[in-house]
């Protein structure tokens, strides 16, 4: 079952201690590798949180990995709303549309208050290399 699949799956080791990351959406690459849309995270020393967009990419023959690439923060975005003053610095991946024209676009919640895209390169062609 799913599950038992889920259970079992190893764990990257991707950031030190003090950091964390999170899959937030998969996309099969040209090549047949994985590509990961995801969040990485941290609390700076008065206790606000950091979350940043991400991507990295899982060879599935090998069951090698990338690290993480941070390809988004909340200052690329429009100044905005937060719901409160420690999580002004957050965005959360919410998808990414890749374009036939080599770019993307990331969709994201910002500061936990709105929604925003931004539009890039296609951060998961090096990937596809």
């Amino acid at each position: 079952a799913t599950h038992e699949k889920i259970e079992r799956a190893p764990l990257f080791d991707h950031c030190p201690e003090d950091l964390w990351v999170g899959a937030n959406e998969a996309h099969y690459l040209s090549n047949g590798k994985i590509g990961v849309l995801g969040h990485i995270a941290e609390f700076s020393a008065d206790g606000d949180r950091h979350y940043y967009s991400m991507v990295f990419s899982i060879d599935l023959e090998t069951g090698s990995s990338t690290l993480p690439e941070v390809i988004a923060k909340r200052s690329d975005f429009p100044s905005g709303e937060t719901k409160r003053p420690d999580l002004q610095d957050v965005i959360f991946s919410g998808g990414l549309q890749r374009l036939e024209d080599g770019n993307a676009r990331l969709f994201a919640g910002l500061s936990d208050a709105e929604a925003g895209f931004l539009d890039m390169k296609d951060p998961f062609l090096s990937f596809e290399k």
